[in-house]
């Protein structure tokens, strides 16, 4: 008779606390003790004159802003709590001419260098939606706009510069809206997180149902969990009868999808329309997801699936970045970090 029959529970409960453990431990390792991205406000310079570009974010948030809600946007501080109001605003992020392909150039010192930093020269807030879609056309008078969902233990600033850099190394020369969801912004808060993404579900078809009714075409770029987030949003629009909506996406691309397979199969099952083309960006070498599905007990996360048969008949595409040297030390970016995936999807996009 082995150990684990004669105290199965408290083996059991060993084991899952041994699992959290690692887990944690092995996250602190992959983030390291570096400072975390916050928004860095330098007004009155010409980008143009310094040869940097103005790349302008419209933003949705249902973070709570820390502080007087009453300030301009670039002023305010959206923290990790959750917010029953969704926000609107635009900051015009300013990127410096030093600027690598699938780097964000924080700045690490004080006063931050236009010439050498990302800082946010300007900014709005509006004062409803009606207001924010009036103001999208500033950005670009196509109907098409890029909606980016961010990930896990990502902040507000994290989330809206990293916007930014896509948009620019993307060439991109559509609108571009980040919707920031209140994840924790805190390596420990994977289970915050994903209690987060069920409360920002009602938030974001909002936003969705709102362009929509714009009549602006959507591409859907989610990364991480906010894969999650976007599955669990266009399933409820599909049950709730908003099929009008789904027929304005343009396109969805799930970046390392922090999702279980089975899950995925069930929420792709009730959303109808199905957007088309619908790509997920996959890689075998994420260690970010390789933790997720050791907490979760499973082989492997959506995100680095290697038998696309296991999703059946669905329409859908694998772009596979395991080969793709360079990124993010966890691998889990790589789509846009790393430079030759930044080209090869580039390439792949007709831009």
């Amino acid at each position: 008779m082995t150990l684990e029959s004669t105290n199965r529970p408290a083996w059991r409960y060993v084991r899952l606390m041994n699992r959290v453990l690692i887990l944690f431990v092995l996250s602190f390792a992959l983030i390291g003790c570096s400072p975390r991205g916050s928004v860095t406000v330098v007004a009155g310079f010409k980008p143009a004159a310094l040869g940097a570009s103005l790349q302008p974010v419209f933003v949705a948030s249902d973070r709570r802003v820390i502080g007087d809600g009453s300030q301009a946007l670039p002023h305010h501080s959206f923290g990790a709590e959750r917010d029953t109001e969704l926000r609107y605003g635009r900051l015009d992020i300013s990127i410096p001419p030093v600027h690598q392909p699938g780097q964000i150039e924080w700045p690490r010192h004080d006063p931050p260098d236009p010439a050498l930093h990302f800082v946010t020269r300007s900014g709005e807030r509006y004062a409803n939606q009606y207001a924010f879609l009036r103001d999208i056309p500033r950005a670009g008078p196509a109907q098409d706009v890029v909606l980016f969902v961010h990930g896990f233990n990502v902040n507000n600033a994290e989330a809206v510069y990293r916007l930014a850099q896509i948009a620019h190394d993307y060439e991109t020369d559509v609108p571009v809206i980040s919707f920031s969801w209140p994840s924790a912004g805190d390596a420990r808060g994977y289970v915050y997180d994903r209690d987060s993404v069920i409360f920002a579900r009602d938030d974001l078809e909002s936003l969705l149902t709102g362009l929509a009714a714009d009549g602006r075409r959507i591409l859907i770029v989610a990364h991480s969990m906010g894969g999650q987030l976007v599955m669990e949003t266009l399933r409820q629009m599909s049950i709730s009868g908003k099929g009008g909506a789904l027929r304005q996406l343009s396109g969805v691309a799930l970046i390392s999808p922090d999702i279980d397979e089975d899950v995925f199969l069930r929420q792709s099952r009730r959303i109808s329309p199905f957007p088309q083309p619908f790509m997920i960006m996959v890689s075998t070498r994420d260690r970010a997801l390789g933790l997720a599905a050791f907490l979760t007990g499973k082989p492997s996360r959506l995100g680095s699936i290697q038998d696309p048969s296991r999703l059946g008949n669905l329409p859908v595409e694998i772009i596979d970045l395991s080969d793709i040297e360079g990124g993010d030390r966890a691998g889990h970016s790589t789509a846009f970090t790393a430079p030759a995936a930044i080209r090869l999807l580039r390439d792949l996009g007709g831009t």
